[in-house]
């Protein structure tokens, strides 16, 4: 039995308007709406949990994006989504601090690579290292 053209083809529940408005949105509307800009840097991280009882459990991945409130990663585990980490981003090129962060979400995205996105207790400024060596504040 086919459909009829006025009843509405979404599950109960769903806003159509919404839905609309959803698909008018681009990526230049949304990136408008974040606190912090945010840069691409793909640099050497090492993650460490912040609390005591496991010191040594310490995972390396590699920063996707940066920005002065937060963080996404890959790294080849995942990571407690909720858990406190202390985030060392190692890299010459910019000068960022050994931060504390909050895991907000852990994604799998190959067999072997997990994404997560990390939000900073306290928001950094980092600097970009010229050619001539002295630093650009980037955020």
């Amino acid at each position: 039995m086919e459909p009829k053209t006025d009843e509405p083809l979404l599950p109960d529940g769903i806003d159509l308007e919404l839905l609309q408005d959803l698909e008018r949105q681009n990526l230049d509307q949304i990136r408008t709406l974040r606190k912090y800009d945010r840069f691409e840097i793909q640099a050497p991280v090492q993650l460490r949990p912040a609390n005591a009882s496991a010191p040594d459990d310490r995972v390396m991945g590699e920063t996707r994006d940066l920005s002065a409130g937060g963080c996404l990663a890959q790294f080849p585990r995942p990571v407690g989504v909720g858990d406190i980490y202390r985030l060392q981003v190692q890299t010459d090129s910019i000068g960022v601090p050994q931060v504390y962060a909050r895991c907000l979400r852990c994604n799998q995205v190959r067999e072997d690579v997990f994404e997560a996105a990390f939000s900073f207790f306290d928001s950094i400024s980092f600097e970009q290292k010229s050619a001539t060596g002295s630093p650009d504040l980037l955020g």
